[in-house]
């Protein structure tokens, strides 16, 4: 193999040693990443689960298994590169095996934490390309990126292909001779090894109990070195420790080790132990010591993290989850009752197994009911050290995992042109919502009512999450500002019929961000007592927004009344469309079957769109000016009684209590606003924009226009209220209208008139 040759070339794989330890690591991390015509993965008898698992990181590849002996067959294939990484004791046997059994060119990578040594094991097969290789991280390492790996310089033909393969996947590649690389082991390894052991050693010959004292005293340097120490006590460490010592000398690394304590030990005695630091830090560059220490300090941050969490969960009282060391099918969700050094208790408010279980927190306890989980909170005891604690949004996605669903019909009112689809794509991105599948949907002009079935976690409140719900698409799929000319003045008085809260102050609040030419905070938005007041401050320059038709009910008539009959002259200028739900509240929780016979308070306009409602229930309806009256009537009544105001009405009246949701006949609904002001208000649009364009006209009755409907060809329509009242849409130029007639002049117009005509029967 030539030095820019690559381990494709060669296309066969042997590693020896493939089922635990580094050469594992090196078979997951490195050579699966590699084009190999035929990998073989050898270890001893026993690990033979362990070498399936090792062989499904090489995909579709063809891969064989086993020991040595009986794999051999496979060997006798020209082109393999070999890794050897066995325990030390076996490795000369080992290469003696692979040797007799390989073709002479194929060259061996041999891992060792000494090269000296290595070499000296490899000079057994001096006819063989050969290089030691020493990875400088722990087993635990999830890939070569930052990571040091060691290699001698190559006997025989060179490997160039191994240094890249280890460095275009992150790692750097370092070449040492034999002689400087075990000479910095020595130091690197078997020093530090002794420094532990040294450490532990004492801690453990202290007289002290190691738990209840000293562990449970511990700072957080202490924490860091004595679980570095507690590492090298391992039993499959005792063998390598004891070749690690023998061969990097380890004498040498004692005799420095002795040389260091005895000089501290002399500052300490006899007083100089500030100039002993310093003469040490004056060893180190700035930027080394500056890189050194910011590295334990992150170190000692970490062993830290999990205390300082678990602390702060405490604190404020907030749910944890924690899975026991080594077991991330196991979850316990709950309260800490308990903190100490070494170890927590938990109070476990999750209950029932995987996918259908029920948290006995907030509204889970509620939920839980519902889905026939029957258990109390128990308190369970954990060591500290043997529970890894999950993060917020690793405990999201737990919960995820684990809690039942609650499943929920929950009905959108979104423009037209939305498809159920998208809504139900927008519900499903949303926390706390297993899946969410559309079950209906209806068109209607100029809207659109979806019903999406949303499986809704066990933990949350579902009235909450349903109106999080709404929001969410609310937001996604945002109703049209409205559809007006420019306004040729700034700092207008923006006139809606009051009380505050109601649905004509929506219109004037989406109308007034909609304002070409001036934004919301050049526009004073006042509520008014009536009609003709909101009319009359058009004298003055103001404006007017005043509801005209509802896709439940058809023409408003109180607002054609009030237009019909004012002396204010007056010209339209646009539409604002707002979406309409209502909701039933009581002043107490209740339910409804109690209320039969009880009167049932709203705008007339929401009563009639939620007739149904209040004859299925027996409500007595009382007529109000507007639903925020409504809601005020309903907390002064001595009795049982009902408000229909806007969903949402809640957040802004928390003293009553939702019955029912979505009452409306129909599932949602539309009303249009129209925007009125005395003439030469409305200026002429200038943006380039061509929108449609009708005459809008309102009459006493349809005879009174028979004569001007119809003149030429067009779009005319028209909408009649009980009392005869019509409003008369047209494409056509209106001329001359006869007395009582109101002609509010061209407007920019949707389309079709939001109006939906109950089927009749």
């Amino acid at each position: 193999m030539t030095q820019t040759s690559q381990a494709g070339d060669a296309a066969r794989l042997l590693v020896v040693g493939a089922a635990a330890g580094m050469g594992r690591w090196l078979s997951d991390h490195l050579f699966a990443d590699l084009p190999w015509r035929q990998v073989v993965l050898v270890d001893t008898a026993d690990s033979s689960t362990l070498l399936e698992g090792a062989a499904e990181a090489y995909g579709a590849t063809p891969v064989a298994s086993g020991t040595l002996a009986q794999v051999a067959a496979q060997l006798e294939a020209p082109g393999f590169i070999v890794c050897v990484a066995v325990p030390d004791g076996a490795a000369r046997e080992v290469l003696a095996q692979v040797d007799a059994l390989l073709p002479a060119d194929a060259p061996i990578i041999m891992v060792g934490s000494s090269f000296s040594w290595t070499m000296d094991v490899l000079a057994s097969v001096p006819a063989r390309t050969a290089v030691a290789l020493h990875p400088l991280m722990d087993t635990g390492a999830r890939s070569l990126d930052g990571q040091t790996v060691c290699a001698t310089d190559v006997r025989g033909v060179a490997t160039g292909w191994l240094a890249e393969a280890i460095t275009s996947r992150g790692g750097i590649y370092t070449v040492l001779s034999p002689e400087r690389h075990d000479r910095i082991m020595t130091h690197v390894l078997a020093m530090t090894h002794q420094a532990l052991l040294g450490f532990v050693t004492a801690v453990a010959d202290s007289g002290l109990d190691l738990g209840d004292e000293l562990w449970a005293a511990r700072t957080p340097l202490f924490e860091a070195m004595l679980g570095l120490a507690v590492s090298l006590l391992e039993e499959n460490q005792e063998l390598t420790l004891a070749h690690i010592q023998a061969s990097v000398d380890g004498t040498d690394a004692a005799a420095r080790l002795a040389d260091a304590a005895a000089s501290v030990r002399a500052a300490v005695a006899g007083d100089a132990l500030p100039a002993r630091i310093a003469e040490t830090r004056d060893a180190f560059t700035g930027a080394l010591f500056d890189t050194v220490r910011n590295t334990a300090a992150a170190t000692l941050g970490a062993g830290q993290s999990k205390r300082a969490t678990l602390a702060r969960v405490r604190r404020l009282g907030a749910l944890v989850g924690l899975h026991p060391t080594g077991r991330p099918d196991k979850l316990r969700v709950g309260r800490l009752v308990d903190l100490t050094p070494v170890h927590l208790v938990l109070e476990e408010l999750l209950i029932g197994p995987p996918g259908g279980a029920a948290l006995l927190h907030g509204p889970g306890v509620r939920n839980a009911k519902r889905l026939g989980r029957r258990g109390k909170a128990i308190r369970t005891r954990f060591g500290i050290g043997h529970v890894e604690v999950l993060s917020d949004a690793e405990l999201e996605v737990a919960l995820d995992s684990w809690l039942a669903h609650l499943r929920r019909d929950v009905r959108f009112l979104v423009p037209e042109s939305v498809a159920g689809d998208g809504v139900a794509s927008v519900v499903r991105e949303q926390r706390g919502i297993g899946a969410a599948y559309l079950i209906s949907e209806a068109v209607r002009t100029g809207q659109r009512a979806v019903v999406i079935r949303a499986e809704i976690r066990a933990d949350l409140d579902l009235d909450e999450t349903i109106e999080r719900l709404r929001r969410a698409v609310e937001v996604a799929y945002a109703w049209p500002h409205g559809v007006a000319r420019p306004v040729r003045a700034r700092g207008l008085a923006l006139r809606y019929l009051g009380p505050p809260g109601t649905f004509s102050e929506n219109a004037a609040r989406q109308f007034a961000v909609g304002l070409a030419g001036a934004g919301e905070h050049d526009v004073r938005i006042e509520p008014a007592d009536s009609f003709d007041e909101v009319l009359a401050a058009t004298r003055d320059g103001g404006l007017g927004v005043l509801p005209i038709t509802s896709s439940a009910s058809g023409l408003v008539s109180r607002a054609v009344r009030a237009l019909l009959g004012s002396d204010v002259e007056l010209v339209a200028g646009g539409v604002v469309d707002v979406a309409v739900r209502f909701d039933a509240y009581a002043a107490q929780p209740v339910v409804l079957a109690e209320l039969r016979g009880a009167p049932v308070f709203s705008h007339p306009q929401a009563l009639a769109q939620c007739a149904n409602f209040t004859t299925r229930w027996g409500l007595v309806p009382q007529p109000c000016a507007s639903t925020t009256e409504a809601l005020e009537r309903l907390r002064a009544s001595d009795g049982p009684a009902i408000a229909i105001a806007s969903s949402g009405a809640e957040a802004d009246h928390p003293f009553v209590h939702v019955v029912e949701r979505e009452i409306d006949d129909l599932s949602g609904s539309i009303t249009r606003f129209l925007v009125v002001g005395a003439p030469g208000t409305f200026d002429e649009h200038r943006d380039g924009s061509d929108p449609t364009l009708r005459s809008i006209v309102l009459a006493p009755s349809v005879a009174s226009i028979a004569g001007l409907v119809g003149r030429g060809a067009g779009f005319d329509e028209l909408l009649t209220d009980a009392a005869g009242n019509c409003l008369w849409v047209s494409s056509q130029a209106v001329a001359d209208p006869p007395d009582g007639v109101r002609d509010l002049g061209v407007v920019p117009w949707s389309p079709r008139t939001p109006v939906v005509r109950p089927t009749p029967g």
